[in-house]
């Protein structure tokens, strides 16, 4: 392009092959990466949630297997030992027998909870990322523009 003095400009020509490789190539390694992040946050998760996945067998098999057998039989010992009715030694067996399960299910829930937190990792990392991804899109774009366009 000729200019207004008859000197020669040479005009932008942004090289979009290059830049789209680049900005793959990049999408690309992040991506391996946060696949990569990903499984090792699932695997500490699945590895902490172990003990919480037992106290949820326990406390599960207590109440829908052999607590009910045991809270009749602890209600007819009851109410036997303390000349209590029948009903109210069932009653008190039966609350206890909850307390104990809900205690059960309790340290269950805290434990998965704190298995499932390790995987905010990977959720923090990729909000990250796909800031950094907008950033760089962003900027490509205003680099993109003729530097004689720009003010």
């Amino acid at each position: 392009m000729i200019g207004q003095n008859g000197t020669v400009q040479s005009e932008y020509k942004p090289d979009m092959r290059g830049d789209l490789g680049d900005l793959g190539a990049d999408l690309l390694a992040l991506s391996e990466l946060q696949v990569e992040l990903l499984s090792v946050d699932t695997r500490d998760a699945i590895r902490e949630s172990f003990s919480p996945t037992i106290f949820l067998a326990l406390g599960l098999g207590l109440c829908a297997g052999a607590f009910p057998v045991l809270l009749l039989a602890c209600a007819w010992w009851l109410s036997n030992a303390f000349e209590l009715t029948l009903a109210s030694s069932m009653l008190t067996v039966s609350v206890s027998g909850l307390f104990l399960a809900s205690g059960f299910l309790y340290f269950a829930w805290k434990g998965f909870k704190k298995s499932l937190r390790t995987l905010q990792r990977s959720g923090t990392e990729l909000r990250s990322n796909i800031d950094w991804i907008k950033t760089i899109i962003s900027d490509k774009h205003r680099n993109r523009q003729s530097p004689y366009q720009r003010k």
